[in-house]
């Protein structure tokens, strides 16, 4: 996880001072900072305070169809694991709360 953090947003100040030991931070305000997150092609946030975490793979239900446009059914298909900004969680424990949900979301629906 990494907090998108803006020093002039008092939630993110929040956040901030309770970040957690396996979080890392970028300093929106940071040209440096924000130029090797950029770097790393992260997706960005649109508001203050974001929390980018990692989405696990899971398979979800998709309409499948034909050369003709018709509907044929729905086919399983794997979303990818990949990564997501969460806009301005008001807390920490909000955060934990997604990622549990897209954890249960894998076990119950494993990737294709």
């Amino acid at each position: 996880m990494i907090l998108l953090h803006h020093p002039e947003v008092e939630l993110s100040r929040a956040l901030l001072a309770e970040l957690p030991s396996d979080c890392g931070c970028v300093d929106w305000t940071s040209e440096i900072q924000r130029g090797e997150y950029v770097a790393l092609d992260g997706p960005s946030p649109s508001a203050f305070p974001s929390v980018l975490v990692d989405v696990p793979a899971y398979a979800e239900d998709r309409a499948l169809i034909g050369e003709g446009g018709e509907f044929l059914g729905m086919e399983p298909v794997t979303v990818p694991a990949h990564q997501e900004v969460l806009r301005m969680p008001a807390n920490w424990d909000a955060v934990a709360s997604f990622m549990a949900s897209m954890e249960e979301r894998a076990q119950l629906r494993p990737a294709v």
